[in-house]
């Protein structure tokens, strides 16, 4: 796995960011991005300017001090050159420890969704990876296959043709981004019930910068990444399959949840006291977010329910793929929050609002969320709370998406 993304970036976009002088005030950056001309996706080779990634790094650069420019520069010449100091960083790469001792990788620009594809009279093996595999001639995928010695694979110039190849029998799964394979499947005819899908992982893909650059530069990547956020043209989003499929395989454990009596008991509690202000509303979330970050989680459970938070607790101790569990009363307020929340009131956020007013028993999914730190893809799903009809909070669920998507069905 260590030389996994050496090997890959031969394959893909360079970007090198340069110092140029100004003549007038002080030196201002050019960047100079780069790319492949061709994509292994797709039998219709198209600059990848019209992809999406050039549009999104030239948002990103329109916002900062930099200069951008496209540039191209073989993936082995560029990434020496960043562990020289030469040139200053190189995108799109997938994390990798060898390449964190000399640079340091940005929140993602392109969150990929590996799924094994195969046909709807095929059963997946426990493994997919030890059947007759397919691989894309310069894909991420067969890069993953060779680094790992998993060599045993038939090729193909682009998916499409892989596709006909699995169609025709000559190999039995694919490993491919999901969008791409359904692209390409349309394309082709070829109809959602004609093929199984089974998840294998998450792919993020972000900007390399080298450390020589951010020690010159150390305000430049916090305000890159806060760019890639905003110049994104939509979130990670699960699809209606995804979270349908996680509904599922979580519903006995919801059902446990909502059937614990001191759920109720601590809804009913806080329904029955006088509604607070708005004004010592917020009052109360500074003096949180205050103890919050002294850790004084004495001063935070004050305002908690005790008894709830006493079953919550060894509930989501259980359950692996569940990182968080936020029950709100009507007004967004905290009533138990497992682990404890960076602020105690709720009510202006996503997960309130629009899982106050779904229809009773649904779920609202937020965005997946990537955790540079953990680097775990993670997505709150929230649901309202009822007792006899009567809407009385919302129940948010932090959910750790590769782990519960890695449960296999039975």
């Amino acid at each position: 796995m260590r030389r996994l993304i050496t090997a890959f970036m031969l394959l893909l976009p360079t970007v090198v960011i340069a110092d140029v002088p100004s003549d007038k005030q002080a030196a201002v950056a050019q960047v100079i991005l780069g790319t492949n001309v061709q994509s292994a996706y797709s039998a219709d080779y198209k600059p990848r300017a019209q992809m999406g990634i050039l549009t999104h790094i030239d948002c990103i650069f329109s916002h900062l001090p930099y200069q951008p420019k496209i540039h191209y520069q073989p993936w082995r010449r560029a990434q020496q050159e960043v562990r020289i100091g030469t040139i200053d960083g190189f995108f799109t790469a997938m994390p990798d420890p060898e390449l964190d001792a000399f640079a340091t990788l940005s929140d993602p620009l392109i969150l990929q969704k590996w799924y094994w594809f195969t046909r709807d009279d095929t059963e997946f093996a426990s493994d997919p990876a030890t059947m007759r595999k397919g691989a894309i001639l310069g894909s991420h995928q067969q890069l993953w296959f060779d680094l790992n010695g998993q060599t045993d694979y038939l090729s193909a110039q682009d998916l499409p043709q892989m596709i006909k190849m699995l169609y025709a029998g000559r190999v039995d799964v694919i490993l491919a981004d999901r969008q791409h394979f359904e692209k390409a499947a349309h394309s082709l005819n070829i109809p959602p019930e004609r093929y199984h899908a089974r998840f294998d992982r998450y792919l993020p893909l972000g900007v390399y910068f080298g450390r020589e650059f951010t020690e010159r530069h150390p305000d430049f990547l916090a305000q890159f990444n806060r760019h890639v956020h905003l110049c994104a043209a939509e979130g990670f989003a699960l699809n209606a399959a995804e979270q349908e499929k996680i509904v599922q395989r979580l519903r006995p454990d919801i059902s446990t949840l909502l059937d614990m009596g001191a759920l109720d008991d601590a809804l009913l509690r806080r329904a029955a006291q006088e509604p607070l202000s708005e004004q010592l509303i917020q009052r109360l979330d500074f003096q949180w977010r205050s103890h919050y970050r002294d850790f004084n989680s004495e001063a935070l459970r004050v305002l908690l329910d005790s008894n709830l938070m006493a079953a919550l607790l060894p509930w989501q101790a259980q359950i692996p793929a569940i990182n968080e569990v936020i029950v709100m009363d009507t007004q967004g307020r905290n009533v138990a929050a497992v682990p404890f929340t960076s602020d105690y009131w709720q009510g202006d956020e996503v997960k309130y609002r629009q899982g106050f007013i779904q229809p009773a028993g649904e779920w609202f999914f937020d965005e997946v969320v990537y955790d540079q730190s953990t680097r775990r893809f993670q997505s709150q799903m929230s649901m309202p709370l009822e007792i006899s009809g009567r809407r009385l909070g919302v129940l948010t669920l932090g959910v750790d998406i590769e782990k519960i998507l890695h449960i296999q069905d039975h």
